[in-house]
């Protein structure tokens, strides 16, 4: 599979699996601006912003919930591994 069809099916099971969070740190509105997987897919850096949310809390929030939204990534999109999940504010993102 390409980077890129990885990078958008990463993009779209991550952005209902924190939709469907129940933590009061994570805002109604959170967006997967984008997903950078490196070249081995070892690591996939998740960039997101919110609207009128603490983006420390958020990260924090999203942080504590890696292990639940890779177990997430992990039987939605078939992979031989799944990557480890690094979350960012987007508007720290450089292309």
């Amino acid at each position: 599979m390409k980077p890129e069809q990885v990078q958008a099916q990463l993009t779209r099971v991550l952005s209902e699996a924190i939709s469907e969070l129940r933590d009061p740190r994570v805002p109604m509105i959170v967006t997967v601006d984008h997903v950078h997987v490196t070249p081995d897919y070892g690591l996939a850096r998740v960039y997101v912003s919110s609207i009128g949310g603490n983006m420390p809390d958020l990260l924090s929030a999203l942080n504590h919930a890696r292990g639940h939204l890779q177990r997430e990534v992990a039987h939605q999109v078939r992979m031989r591994r799944t990557p480890m999940l690094e979350f960012r504010d987007a508007a720290d993102s450089r292309f």
